[in-house]
């Protein structure tokens, strides 16, 4: 595979019928974790929503050998996400008191 061909087709980014990664959205930051497929472990450095999809950014360029409707398996850094969860809420708290002390203009 020459550069020119790499750099119009991606070998790092996989969209999955499902999905436990949250993309990013809403403010909050994506779940990190990994895939594995075919045997080779992925990290999982972005998950993004582009339409209806979730595309999942991984740090290496996938096998040669892998095709559309191989099995893969997932798995979500619970601590990454359990720190994103406290992070949200906590901005929730922050903007629900801003609005009540400074009022009704005060927009997240």
């Amino acid at each position: 595979m020459n550069d020119l061909t790499k750099k119009e087709h991606p070998r790092n980014i996989v969209i999955l019928d499902q999905t436990g990664f949250y993309p990013t959205s809403g403010g909050q930051e994506c779940d990190k974790g990994k895939l594995i497929i075919k045997d080779i472990e992925y990290v999982v450095v972005n998950c993004e929503k582009v339409g209806n999809c979730v595309t999942h950014t991984l740090d290496k360029d996938l096998s040669e050998d892998i095709d559309i409707g191989v099995e893969v398996s997932g798995s979500i850094d619970v601590n990454y996400r359990n720190q994103l969860k406290a992070h949200h809420t906590a901005t929730h708290i922050i903007f629900a008191a801003s609005k009540q002390v400074l009022g009704p203009h005060v927009w997240q």
